[in-house]
């Protein structure tokens, strides 16, 4: 669904003509294109965006006990992402969002001796944020 409306909006983006006389005014500009890609822009904030990764899962049992475990790991690792999710008829605690399984390897290598019996799956996972821009001088 995403893909092929991310399809349309290039598409559209192709067909953006600037209209203008004399010197060119880039700060007007007239859309050619389908609604649908105006109407895939503004929508896409609003979008679940996801993709496929992995993560460490530290717990598997009661939501009582997954609330204490998933509050005690971010107190110990702030800087990673910690996710209490429900498979009947257990909780889970999965950690992190890694692209790749060598970087969730690592982070179970770091997490071992916490939790003995963590391993890493497959999961839906937030895509990384893009870089803050830098000033142009």
């Amino acid at each position: 669904m995403h893909g092929r409306l991310l399809l349309s909006f290039i598409v559209g983006l192709l067909t953006v003509v600037t209209v203008g006389q004399g010197p060119v005014d880039s700060s007007t500009v007239h859309w050619t294109g389908e609604a649908r890609a105006l109407r895939f822009l503004a929508d896409y904030p609003t979008l679940e965006h996801v993709i496929d990764g992995y993560r460490v899962q530290i717990h598997l049992g009661s939501k009582t006990d997954a609330v204490k475990v998933r509050g005690a790991f971010l107190q110990r690792h702030p800087e990673v992402p910690a996710y209490l999710s429900y498979l009947a008829p257990n909780f889970r605690i999965r950690v992190g969002d890694m692209r790749d399984r060598v970087e969730a390897e690592r982070l179970r290598q770091e997490l071992r001796t916490e939790y003995p019996g963590c391993y890493v799956v497959q999961d839906h996972i937030a895509p990384p944020p893009l870089p803050a821009p830098t000033p142009s001088p």
